[in-house]
């Protein structure tokens, strides 16, 4: 009798064990695709549309990004997009990311992707890519990107 309560007993914590192991891979898998469509909005509504007024929805308030070299904040991305709608001959920026690692501690994620970008004008296209990697923290409900590493890769020849 004291063996089948063991047995029971086991078996009841390992199906435990697997059901809050199962909710915590959907809880990531919800968060992970929450900050992939964060880095889809951001570069689209900041990147591609030159939109200043959405950087606090999307940043953090000390966010910093380091693009090829130089340290951006929050201002300086603003002040790039003032100047980018004043040069803007109507380019449009399409973006597509390929994410190849995410990692998740708490209410931090970490993400390494591809980024590519299209910029179209009548004929005239170019493609350019960078490779960068994100840390989005999670205040409240909101998930919020607290720090960009960008790259750019070369140009490949065809």
């Amino acid at each position: 009798m004291n063996h089948v309560i063991k047995v029971f007993l086991v078996t009841i914590l390992t199906l435990t064990s697997c059901v809050n192991q199962k909710e915590k891979n959907t809880d990531n898998k919800e968060d992970f695709v929450a900050v992939e469509t964060l880095v889809q909005n951001i570069f689209d509504d900041i990147w591609g549309a030159k939109n200043e007024t959405l950087i606090t929805k999307y940043h953090t308030d000390d966010f910093v990004l380091l693009e090829h070299g130089e340290v951006w904040t929050n201002d300086t991305i603003a002040n790039w997009c003032k100047q980018a709608k004043l040069r803007d001959k109507g380019i449009k920026r399409i973006n597509s990311f390929d994410f190849f690692n995410a990692k998740k501690e708490g209410h931090r994620i970490w993400m390494a992707y591809h980024n590519y970008a299209t910029f179209k004008k009548d004929s005239i296209i170019r493609k350019l890519e960078w490779l960068e990697s994100i840390v989005a923290v999670k205040k409240d409900t909101v998930w919020k990107l607290e720090l960009m590493h960008s790259t750019r890769v070369p140009r490949r020849s065809n």
